[in-house]
């Protein structure tokens, strides 16, 4: 009877590692898609990017480097404890802290791009932007947090033991918000763009028409979307938890 249920847990948790690494092999390839899609779109139909020389093109590198920080590092860095569970653990939270750095870098230089593209219109009045702002004093105020309670703490690290792991699932909590939030922005933004390039006037395609680009624009979208589901599943989902119960050390 005993052999009978090692061997029906023995099967289970075959079954769960294999699910694990699926979806896990699926998220990173929407990420790296996600990603790559954005390069195509902007190089294949908005001819680029550039810092100052061209206007168009400085707004352009605005679209990649917000999808680059909001949703490709801020996505791996989310991952990153579930793609590096056979690693000690403090190096899975310097991989981490680097790839938030990363994010923060890349929404912050994407953010002035965009105020210098535009700098003689009017900023910040459009439910994208006012989205994007909050979620980026989010992702500043996470970052502080996590980084003080759970690096520099560390020095601590019997003292601060409890303190930490209360800390933890809020933490997690948090981060999938800010994540939501970054989809949420991600969503408003393209479409915004839609409108905007794709009008009619002009001798501009027509997004009702679904173009090429307009076929791009959505596909971009949605994948950002299912990102965000799948994410959220991965590390919501009990079964996933680096095999054991929530850890700080």
């Amino acid at each position: 009877m005993n052999n009978k249920n090692s061997g029906t847990k023995s099967d289970v948790l075959i079954m769960v590692k294999c699910g694990y690494g699926l979806l896990i092999t699926v998220a990173e390839l929407l990420l790296f898609g996600v990603l790559g899609l954005c390069l195509f779109w902007i190089i294949h139909y908005g001819g680029g990017v550039a810092w100052t020389q061209d206007v168009s093109k400085q707004f352009n590198l605005h679209y990649v480097l917000m999808i680059g920080g909001f949703i490709f590092f801020n996505g791996q860095a989310i991952l990153a404890y579930r793609c590096f569970s056979c690693c000690k653990k403090i190096y899975t939270k310097v991989v981490h802290s680097a790839l938030f750095v990363l994010a923060i870098s890349s929404v912050t230089v994407g953010l002035v791009a965009a105020i210098q593209a535009n700098e003689n219109s009017t900023h910040f009045y459009s439910l994208h932007s006012w989205i994007g702002l909050a979620t980026i004093g989010m992702f500043a105020l996470q970052f502080l947090v996590g980084f003080v309670s759970f690096l520099v703490l560390l020095c601590c690290e019997n003292a601060t033991a409890k303190f930490r792991q209360r800390l933890l699932p809020t933490h997690i909590t948090f981060g999938l918000i800010i994540f939501g939030m970054a989809i949420a922005t991600c969503l408003t933004g393209l479409m915004q763009t839609a409108r905007h390039r794709l009008s009619g006037e002009d001798n501009k395609e027509n997004y009702k028409d679904l173009s090429e680009q307009a076929l791009v624009i959505n596909v971009l979208g949605v994948s950002i979307l299912v990102l965000g589901v799948l994410i959220t599943f991965l590390i919501r989902n009990n079964s996933f938890k680096r095999y054991a119960t929530l850890t700080i050390n």
